[in-house]
This record gives C-alpha cells, sequence and structure tokens, in this order.
C-alpha cells in the first residue's frame, strides 16, 4: 500500500511545522469493518516514557530536558491542520508526574495516562492519579486502571507497572488498585463497540518466556491469549525505548512506541498519530528530534 496516502506530503508537514525540526514517518492502515461504518472522525496521540524530570542529554542537548521534550510534542499537535489535530492524547507510562504537574496548565491537549515502573512507588502513583482524577478515580473510587468511550471508541487504559519500579510488568500488585484488573480487562474486551483500543506500558514477551523490560511470563501468555482470542483494533506500549515495533497479535495490531525523551541505539526522539475514520485507523509516526550519534 502506497504511504503516501496515509501521510502528509512531506513538504506540507514541514511547512505546519517550520522551525521545529520535526517529520513525519510512514505509518500503517487499519481497514474499516462493517460495523464501524458510520464511524465520526477524530485523532489522537500515543506519546509514551517521557521521563519529565530527567535533564538533557549530551547526545541531545539541543532538545532540552524531559518536559521541553514532552513540550514539543504538544507543540507539533497545536501547529498540525484542524483536521489532524487530535482530541486527546494517550501517555503511555514513565511520566514523572512530580515534573509534569507544574506544566500541565500549558498542555492545551486532553490527557489519559497509564503508570509506568518510574511511577512505581505510592508517593508518585498516588501524585499521578491526582493529577488525572476523572480516570484514576472513577465511581469515587481509586483505581490504576480505567477505560472511557470516545466517539464510539472503547480506549482502555491498562495498569502493568507493579510496587518498586520494577521492569517485569505484571497485572497483580499491592501498589495497583484495585486488585481483579484481569477479569476486568476480559470483560472490557466484551464491550459492544466495535471498536477498541489498549494502551499500557510494558509490553508482552509474544513467545510467552521469562524477559526482562516484558510482562512476566505468566501474564505475557494469559494476556495474548485473551488479545487473540478477543482482540481490539489497536494496542500501544511503551518502556522498550527503541525505535517503534509494529507487530501483530493474533488479527490485533499492536505497536511499542518509541519514546518522546531518549531512546537506545540513538534513534530518534517522537510518538504516534493514530487517525479513525469510517475507512478504518490510520497510523504515523512524527519525529520531534534527531540524537547526535
Amino acid at each position: 500500500m502506497d504511504t503516501n496516502d496515509r501521510t502528509l506530503g512531506r513538504r506540507q508537514f514541514l511547512s505546519i511545522t517550520a522551525g521545529l525540526g520535526v517529520t513525519a514517518a510512514a505509518g500503517h492502515c487499519i481497514a474499516a469493518t462493517d460495523s464501524a461504518s458510520t464511524q465520526e472522525s477524530f485523532s489522537f496521540a500515543v506519546i509514551a516514557d517521557p521521563h519529565c524530570a530527567e535533564k538533557s542529554r549530551p547526545e541531545s542537548e539541543s532538545l532540552g530536558d524531559g518536559v521541553q521534550k514532552l513540550l514539543r510534542c504538544f507543540e507539533v499537535l497545536r501547529r498540525l491542520p484542524a483536521s489532524e489535530r487530535p482530541d486527546f492524547a494517550l501517555l503511555a507510562g514513565d511520566i514523572h508526574p512530580d515534573a509534569l504537574a507544574p506544566h500541565l496548565d500549558s498542555i492545551d491537549v486532553p490527557i489519559h495516562a497509564v503508570a509506568g515502573n518510574h511511577e512505581g512507588s505510592a508517593e508518585s502513583r498516588g501524585l499521578l492519579r491526582s493529577l488525572f482524577p476523572e480516570d484514576f478515580q472513577g465511581d469515587g473510587k481509586e483505581r490504576d486502571y480505567y477505560s472511557f468511550v470516545h466517539k464510539g471508541v472503547r480506549f482502555i487504559g491498562l495498569c502493568d507497572a507493579g510496587m518498586g519500579g520494577e521492569h517485569v510488568g505484571q497485572f497483580s500488585s499491592e501498589l495497583i488498585r484495585p486488585f481483579g484488573q484481569c477479569e476486568w480487562f476480559e470483560q472490557e474486551l466484551a464491550m459492544p463497540e466495535a471498536r477498541k483500543v489498549v494502551f499500557a506500558h510494558i509490553p508482552p514477551a509474544l513467545d510467552g518466556g521469562d524477559r526482562n523490560m516484558f510482562m512476566a511470563r505468566n501474564d505475557s501468555r494469559w494476556f495474548v491469549e485473551l488479545v487473540e482470542k478477543s482482540p481490539p483494533d489497536l494496542l500501544f506500549f511503551g518502556h522498550l525505548h527503541h525505535a517503534t515495533e509494529a507487530y501483530q497479535i493474533g488479527a490485533a495490531q499492536a505497536f511499542n512506541v518509541r519514546s518522546c525523551c531518549w531512546n537506545f541505539q540513538n534513534a530518534p526522539v517522537g510518538f504516534m498519530l493514530a487517525q479513525v475514520s469510517e475507512d478504518g485507523v490510520q497510523t504515523r509516526e512524527i519525529i520531534t528530534g534527531e540524537v547526535n550519534a
């Protein structure tokens, strides 16, 4: 499929974002199903691992610190054509809520966040909940996973980061409230909306093995089996700090999204933009900064 059908032309995009030094990368397209033929069009962004409290790095000093790199993402979104601007952004963990809090008022795009391993203490998790109370304290109860429906699409935010900042993911922990997330997720995937989008911090190990930086062995096996049985349209994860990886879990399209702060092997920083329409869901990456080798 010609990627020109899925992305802005390079000249057009660069003229919109002049002075920001950003580029658009090729994306993916998920075809519409008959049941989604009346879908109202909208866009949303997926931003992973902002690490807001981190200082600037020598290899990317010109891009600033973690907060500046995150704010750069929202500045890029602000300069997109009106038809492209997202209704909201998903933050896929490792946010550093103490560093983000003073800047929230300057961000004019609604945010839905999930916790990462950097939100692995009771203090940081509590602060994250307080920054986004409509999601994390729904029904008057404190919670770390939630869902919402936007223009007929169900968005499911999972919490697979437990106590202590461990890099291996899990769905049950003394820090994850309330207990029963697995049963809840099964129910969410059975909800009637034709389209569903899942976002979390730590991705599954597709081979079901014991691996660092992925969901734990049994969590991965349960998760993959469930998604294959009841596939959402899209899944987004962060955590790995690599160039974005696209892959399938059964019929579902999944992405391990690059960090907007720093990535291994000097991979550029950026985020993803998804456009939902009657024709399906189109995704593409937007690179917000190159790193010196």
